[in-house]
């Protein structure tokens, strides 16, 4: 195997390991923290779901983008140090790019799009500017973007330092976005149970609806996902 081979082989790697876990984290992390919204926002009954459906597959994306990150910071590491890396090094490093990929997204949205609801009704228009800087844009850009991306880069990092000793991760880090798929495919008709039926046209219904549409199409996308990376894993075994 010639060097630039090893390089892209070792560039794959990385990425079979980070995005995997990524996205299976970054689904957790983000859902969370829209039950964390829809807790603190009062909301139509049946649209009480739609933060955590919509904070789910907002995550996967996420994940996937903190995943890669973390995948370029590994490659160019490694190839500054012409191979070798130490466990903490590795660690740092997939820390440092899944953070960043996963604050991107929101805090370009927080702070230099129109102003957000952080409290009162989930649907309430924007903000005027004077009520939403500073205090309410800190603690909306804290609870919902910087808190999660720092848990999905905690897991990411976490397992790239694993994956330095035993390539069984890689494969957990395609069983655990297999799960996160799942879950996500059944998270709207579970978490609307026994909420009342939705009334009316309204925009808060098809809100509601299209919670539950990008839900499923966000865990469609993650089976894919897995079962494409299940397959290379194999054919590079083979």
């Amino acid at each position: 195997m010639s060097e630039a081979t090893g390089r892209r082989a070792a560039a794959r790697g990385w990425w079979a390991v980070t995005a995997p876990w990524g996205m299976a984290a970054g689904t957790a992390a983000w859902c969370l923290a829209g039950a964390v919204r829809a807790a603190r926002t009062a909301d139509y009954p049946w649209n009480a779901w739609t933060p955590l459906g919509y904070g789910a597959a907002k995550g996967l994306l996420f994940g996937l983008l903190a995943g890669g990150c973390a995948a370029l910071g590994l490659r160019l590491a490694r190839a500054a140090r012409h191979g070798g890396t130490g466990r903490g090094r590795v660690a740092g490093v997939a820390f440092t790019g899944g953070l960043l990929g996963g604050l991107a997204p929101g805090t370009v949205r927080d702070f230099t799009g129109p102003p957000q609801p952080a409290t009162g009704y989930y649907f309430d228009l924007p903000r005027p500017e004077p009520d939403w800087y500073w205090g309410p844009l800190m603690s909306e850009w804290l609870t919902y973007t910087v808190l999660p991306a720092v848990v999905g880069a905690l897991v990411v990092a976490a397992a790239a330092a694993a994956a330095e000793r035993a390539r069984r991760w890689e494969g957990a880090g395609r069983a655990a976005l297999a799960v996160a798929g799942v879950a996500l495919l059944i998270l709207p008709p579970v978490a609307t149970a026994g909420l009342p039926a939705p009334e009316g046209n309204g925009g808060h219904v098809n809100e509601s609806a299209a919670a539950g549409v990008a839900d499923w199409a966000a865990g469609l996308a993650a089976l894919l996902a897995a079962l494409v990376w299940q397959v290379r894993a194999g054919r590079l075994r083979g």
